[in-house]
Parts: C-alpha cells; sequence; structure tokens
C-alpha cells in the first residue's frame, strides 16, 4: 500500500453526478493500494459547501486531491475552480484532477489558467489515472517526511506543505516519465 496508518491518508473530495463514473472511480481508488479517504459529492453546490466547510461539511478535511467532472446538474467544473480561488487564494497547492466525457478546447484552455494538474478524458484509462493518484501521494509522503524532518522539534511543520510550486514540478515530471 503506498501509504498507511502512520502516513496520512489522502483527502480525496470527488465531484461527479454519475453514479456509475462515481463507482468506477472509486472502484478503481480502492485498487490503487494509496492509503485515501474519500468524500463524493454530486454538485457545484455541494462542492462549494464542502471547500468552505459550511453546513454539513462543517468538519470536512483539507483537500489533497480534488476528482472533479465538468459537467454538473448546477453548473460546470470551471464554477467548482473559480470559486475554489476566490475562497481560498493559497487553493494552487490543492491538485486538481479534471475526469470529464467533454471535448472543448475552451474548457481545457480554461482549465490550464486555473492550473488544473490533468485533464483525463472519459472513458478514463484506468491505468492513467492510477498513475495520477499515485504519483500525487509519493509527492504527499516526501513533503510530509520533508516537513517532519525540517521541524525543529520532529513534529510537522506548516511550510513545507504549502507550497504549490510542487504540483507543477511533479506534473511536469510525472509526464515526462510516461
Amino acid at each position: 500500500m503506498l501509504g498507511d496508518s502512520r502516513t496520512k491518508p489522502m483527502e480525496i473530495l470527488l465531484v461527479e453526478d454519475g453514479l456509475v463514473d462515481a463507482r468506477i472511480t472509486i472502484h478503481a481508488l480502492r485498487r490503487s493500494g494509496v492509503h485515501h479517504r474519500l468524500t463524493l459529492v454530486r454538485t457545484v453546490h455541494e462542492a462549494i459547501l464542502f471547500m468552505k466547510r459550511t453546513g454539513i461539511f462543517s468538519r470536512a478535511p483539507r483537500l489533497d486531491l480534488l476528482l472533479l467532472d465538468m459537467l454538473l446538474p448546477d453548473g460546470t467544473g470551471l464554477d467548482v475552480l473559480e470559486e475554489m480561488r476566490e475562497i481560498q487564494p493559497e487553493a494552487g497547492r490543492i491538485t486538481t484532477v479534471v475526469l470529464t466525457a467533454l471535448e472543448d478546447d475552451t474548457y481545457r484552455k480554461r482549465c490550464d489558467e486555473l492550473g488544473v494538474y490533468d485533464y483525463i478524458q472519459k472513458p478514463v484509462s484506468e491505468e492513467e489515472f492510477l498513475r495520477v493518484v499515485r504519483d500525487h501521494k509519493k509527492l504527499m509522503i516526501h513533503l510530509q517526511q520533508a516537513a517532519v524532518a525540517s521541524a525543529p522539534d520532529g513534529h510537522e511543520g506548516n511550510s513545507a506543505i504549502n507550497a504549490p510550486h510542487f504540483n507543477t514540478a511533479a506534473h511536469h515530471s510525472a509526464q515526462s516519465s510516461t
């Protein structure tokens, strides 16, 4: 297993209105061997409540990975990304992977502008999806170990985790290794 009870589970928010697609994604995550906790929401509104930690999501964890469908019943994944940027200016450190059947270069370009880590076309190749998730988990483990090692008292510090440029570096590294 990539990560275990000694490492922080990867906190994943899956924003997907299609139950079949949600099941496929959840099943792939289970098979990935990545230590994680997943929350499933089905609308833009629910995703925003989760990120704002309001209402039923008042105790929502801080996200490590956002898996985002583009076409949702009450808007688009772009609405989620734009709202996320407003409510969490540091949101650049939340890795976002778009999983969509939408074949629109305008959406893809806007996702790039908003710092989306990866844009995967449905039907999703499980191999590609698992590569992205595992690469991100490896990065998380590395950052956690670096934070503990750099803290003066041996406890996890905050600054090593809050480094948005690592997502970009990891993404480019992962892309070049395939």
